[in-house]
This record gives structure tokens, C-alpha cells and sequence, in this order.
């Protein structure tokens, strides 16, 4: 099952640069692909999908078809849907903003996720559903609120929030250790500078430990329950280094012993 999921991840980062990269061909050049003005700011949300219509190529729409719709709405957030929400000002104001607000939609990544979502459904011949769209922003905020207001306010449920919190990150550490068994060789971004600089290595993992974090953050709110998270790291017996150049500069940074090194469980890979 984790083996799957991991696939999924990898699947889903390849569509977010997938996304990225035809938004810059298609956009960030102002290469008008289609008849109409590329660079006009839509009013409404029927003139915003007839946009992405104009400024997306064939081939990029006939990609965006092929994809599940909460593949391309969840993965575009950080691309198309930026480009959105920066070249259309939804963070500024304007007649996108005013036509979402008098809608009830306030935050701009509910603008774009509604106009992504409408577009990707234009795409498919589906109906737009957008009152729906609005109920579920609505909802969302609505049920954060509560959420929110009983975490301040109600000390039984913050203490058992922090609770399920904490147990939830164990339960991750937990699942992470049995994708990757004593043994199992990975991929690994390893730290060589002070500047975050890193470099692949790959290695067999022989033992892991958890490390709780010297700074507690909170949860929910700056008000929310402070909660402790417990840090994975794998101990990995270095068989290769992919940039040989950075052996010793790695060497140095991460006092390696033995031909062994401890590395963040979020930096490790599965070897495909």
C-alpha cells in the first residue's frame, strides 16, 4: 500500500512540473496560441474559462483531459492556478475579486480552485456545478471557524486534538519505517553546506531513530495547543555518491562515520 502511495506522489509532482512548464510556454512568453487577447483580465468566472481557453494550447488541454480532475485542480494550485491568482490580481482587487466576493468567496485560492475546476469540467463537457463549488468553499471556512473557535475554547478538545495530532505523526513515523525495512536500499538528498545545499547518494538503510523537535509549534491557531512532533531519520551505509565531486564537501558537513550517515525520512526516495 505505501509502495503505491509513494507511486502516486512521484506521479503527482511530475504533473505539478507537467503544469508548470505549459504555463510558461503558453503564458509566461505571451505566445498567443488561440484567436483573442491573451493578456485581457476576465470579469467574471465565464470570461476566466474562456481565457485559460485562449492562453492554453491544444496539446496542453488535451493533457489536462487525460488527468483525474483532482489530479489537475490539487497539482495546478502551484502553477496555473498561481499564474492565476498573480496575473489576474485576485490578491489586489478588481472585477474578478468583486464578482467572487459577491458570491461569497473571499480568499483568492478559492477563486482559482473554482476557476480551475470550472475550466477542467468545461474541458470534459461536464456542467460547472459552481453553486456547489461556492457550498463547499463555504463550508470548508465555515467548519475551520468552529474548529478554531473550540481549540481556544474548549480545553477538553484542544487536549485531545494535540493528542490525536501527536499520535497521528507517530503513526506516520510508523508507516514510513515499514516502506522502507532494514535493508532497503533508496535514494537520499544529504545536506553539504549551511546554505541547504544538497546532493544525491544512494544507500542501504541499517537502522532508523526519532528525534522530537526543540521547538514546539501549535496547532489550528497562534491561541491553538501546543503539540511536540517527533522527527524521522534513517541511518543509511553509503554505497554511491551521484555527484563524486561533493564526496568530501558531504563528508565534512555531516560528519560521516563509517560510511554511514543519518538522513530525514523526508528526504529519501524509493529506488524505482
Amino acid at each position: 500500500r505505501e509502495s503505491t502511495i509513494m507511486k502516486h506522489v512521484f506521479k503527482y509532482l511530475k504533473i505539478t512540473v507537467f503544469i508548470a512548464l505549459v504555463v510558461l510556454s503558453s503564458i509566461g512568453m505571451g505566445q498567443e496560441i488561440n484567436h483573442g487577447n491573451p493578456k485581457y483580465n476576465p470579469k467574471n468566472l465565464e470570461e476566466a474559462v474562456s481565457q485559460l481557453s485562449i492562453v492554453l494550447s491544444d496539446s496542453t488541454k488535451q493533457e489536462i483531459s487525460s488527468m483525474t480532475e483532482e489530479e489537475f485542480v490539487g497539482n495546478a494550485h502551484l502553477s496555473l492556478g498561481m499564474w492565476i491568482r498573480n496575473e489576474w490580481r485576485l490578491w489586489k482587487g478588481g472585477d474578478l475579486v468583486d464578482y467572487f466576493e459577491s458570491m461569497g468567496i473571499f480568499h483568492p485560492d478559492d477563486m482559482s480552485g473554482i476557476i480551475l475546476t470550472s475550466y477542467y469540467r468545461e474541458l470534459q463537457g461536464q456542467e460547472w456545478q459552481v453553486d456547489e463549488q461556492v457550498q463547499h468553499c463555504k463550508q470548508f471556512w465555515n467548519e475551520r471557524q468552529d474548529y478554531i473557535y473550540r481549540l481556544e475554547n474548549d480545553t477538553a478538545f484542544a487536549h485531545a486534538e494535540k493528542e490525536r495530532y501527536e499520535q497521528l505523526n507517530r503513526e506516520m513515523n510508523e508507516r514510513t519505517k515499514n516502506q522502507y525495512p532494514i535493508g532497503t536500499q533508496v535514494r537520499a538528498w544529504v545536506d553539504y553546506s549551511i546554505l541547504g545545499d544538497r546532493s544525491e547518494v544512494v544507500g542501504e538503510i541499517i537502522g532508523w531513530r526519532s528525534k522530537q523537535s526543540s521547538v514546539k509549534s501549535r496547532i489550528g491557531s497562534s491561541q491553538g495547543p501546543l503539540v511536540t512532533s517527533e522527527f524521522l531519520e534513517a541511518n543509511i551505509r553509503i554505497i554511491e555518491y551521484k555527484d563524486i565531486k561533493k564526496q568530501k564537501r558531504i563528508e565534512r558537513y555531516i560528519k560521516r562515520h563509517n560510511g554511514e550517515m543519518w538522513v530525514s525520512a523526508s528526504l529519501i526516495e524509493p529506488i524505482e
